[in-house]
């Protein structure tokens, strides 16, 4: 039993328990239920943070943050979904300091304003909480990439792109892609489903400007995009095979081009 404990103890990540943390943490509140405390190292290079009072999986969960440039300003920054996030901005000007929240696929900073005092006993609590959550892997699994999640979210855009061309053009024509050929790295850095929509989106324009456009596309029932290094559309019989290059230059005027002289 002992020795499993003493493996147990090992495979825990040392700077667990080599944080060297300042003696008072800065507590920080948005006003109406949002609050950030950031517990700070001795030499302010990183901070254990934890936010509450979000409906996000990241609230209530201890990240150990470094401090980093961020702009003009600086930020703790942690590891979210597959990369390196800011969590929150400190800017120093004008007498230090204003605190901006970044929570995850939210377009909008919340601002936070310092509290005058903080309690010393919460960076024990703060550390505690840390060693625990770490133990059961929580920050891991959110470090790590949710290929799902991303999937399921480019999905939609493919979906929704299919139900405009049968609203607005009267045909039935499905955008689809092998998935499997897109890789985490691609998934993560490329909005796959806005790039293989195009081609529905601009039949949806067409259609819009000019209802008799419709006759041209009522033989082709599949738009099938790959995801290339160049840019490509051809039919073939009843299937338009698109492939779209993230870098490749007016997209939409090509596909504009093509479908004009079908």
């Amino acid at each position: 039993m002992k020795k499993i404990l003493f493996i147990a103890c090992v495979l825990l990540p040392s700077n667990s328990f080599a944080l060297d943390l300042a003696k008072y943490p800065i507590e920080l509140s948005s006003g109406d239920g949002v609050n950030v405390i950031i517990a700070p190292t001795t030499d302010k290079k990183q901070a254990l943070v934890k936010v509450t009072g979000i409906n996000h999986e990241i609230d209530d969960i201890t990240f150990l943050t470094d401090f980093k440039p961020h702009g003009s300003n600086n930020a703790y920054k942690y590891s979210y979904d597959g990369s390196e996030r800011s969590l929150v901005s400190v800017d120093d000007g004008y007498g230090c300091c204003s605190y901006t929240l970044y929570i995850p696929e939210t377009r909008e900073g919340t601002y936070l304003s310092k509290k005058e005092e903080s309690n010393p006993a919460i960076v024990a609590e703060l550390k505690a909480q840390y060693k625990q959550q770490l133990s059961k892997g929580i920050q891991a699994k959110l470090a790590d990439f949710n290929r799902d999640k991303h999937l399921t979210y480019q999905q939609k855009k493919i979906s929704a792109a299919n139900s405009e061309i049968d609203k607005q053009c009267g045909v039935k024509i499905e955008t689809t892609v092998d998935w499997k050929t897109i890789d985490d790295k691609t998934l993560q850095k490329y909005a796959v489903g806005s790039f293989c929509a195009q081609v529905a989106s601009e039949m949806v324009s067409m259609c819009e400007n000019d209802p008799s456009f419709k006759n041209k596309i009522a033989q082709i029932n599949t738009i099938e995009c790959q995801f290339t290094n160049e840019l490509k559309l051809r039919q073939n019989s009843q299937t338009l095979t698109f492939k779209t290059a993230p870098k490749a230059p007016n997209q939409p005027q090509f596909i504009k081009a093509y479908l004009l002289n079908l």
